[in-house]
C-alpha cells in the first residue's frame, strides 16, 4: 500500500504462485484492475471488470480446443493456457469469490 497521494493504492485480490489480480485506486478516483497472468497483464476500467467477472462465472463450461489449450477472450486481447495453467486460473479466479 501507498500513503503517498500521488500514488495508486493497490490491493491484491487474489493470487497464485503464477497469477495475480489486483486492484489500483488511483489518485484521480479511478479505480483500475489488473489481471497477470504469467508475463502478461491485462488492465480493466471499472466497466471492464465487471464484464470479466461475468464471464469468469461459467469457467467450467469452457473447454479445451483441438489441441488442449483454452481460450479466454477479453476486448482487444485473446489468451491460452494449457490444462495447468487453466487449472490455476480458475484457483485465482475461486480467490476472487466467484
Amino acid at each position: 500500500m501507498s500513503n503517498n497521494h500521488h500514488e495508486p493504492v493497490t490491493k491484491t485480490l487474489a493470487s497464485t504462485e503464477n497469477f495475480e489480480a489486483w486492484r489500483a485506486d488511483e489518485p484521480d478516483e479511478e479505480t483500475t484492475y489488473y489481471l497477470q497472468l504469467g508475463r502478461a497483464t491485462i488492465n480493466f476500467f471499472h466497466e471492464e471488470w465487471q464484464e470479466f467477472l461475468g464471464v469468469v462465472r461459467d469457467l467450467d463450461s469452457i473447454q479445451p480446443d483441438e489441441d488442449g489449450l483454452f481460450m479466454l477472450e477479453f476486448d482487444n486481447v485473446d489468451v491460452w493456457m494449457d490444462e495447468e495453467d487453466w487449472t490455476e486460473f480458475k484457483s485465482l479466479v475461486k480467490g476472487l469469490g466467484k
